[in-house]
């Protein structure tokens, strides 16, 4: 459970000096478990298993926004995605960096869509990723750019 998400937690501040900034850099045990989260979903999302990527979002509510598509309700967004995966059969993400926030209970993750297409497209995207205290998402929102 994300018990950061209660307690008060700083997660930049403009005030700290350098090395306490240095030290954000050594991750505790809850932004690892945000870290994790956040690749084991894009795991999921690359196998295209749809039953899979369902469990990976809260129950009822889940909310998915990109440049094209807007969403709400879990399997609203589990049925865009396999629509998604219908249009571009080969397209994959590849993960660059995934920075991980515990005071917000979220992920923004560095990412690369790869349409795997005749012109070889590939999309720089962040994806802005909201957890649960159990790490089902809540609310996905990607940009593109």
């Amino acid at each position: 459970k994300i018990q950061a998400c209660v307690r008060e937690r700083v997660c930049s501040n403009s005030n700290q000096s350098s090395s306490k900034l240095e030290g954000l850099h050594k991750m505790d045990s809850d932004s690892k478990l945000l870290l994790k989260a956040a690749e084991d979903y894009f795991a999921v999302w690359n196998s295209k298993d749809l039953k899979k990527l369902e469990n990976c979002f809260v129950a009822e509510k889940a909310v998915l926004r990109d440049w094209d598509i807007s969403v709400e309700g879990t399997s609203k967004v589990v049925e865009a995605n396999g629509n998604i995966f219908k249009a571009v059969p080969k397209i994959a993400i590849e993960v660059v960096k995934v920075h991980p926030c515990v005071c917000t209970c979220s992920a923004s993750c560095e990412i690369l869509v790869k349409l795997n297409n005749d012109k070889n497209e590939v999309l720089k995207v962040v994806d802005v990723i909201d957890f649960d205290k159990d790490y089902k998402i809540k609310a996905l929102r990607a940009y593109k750019g």
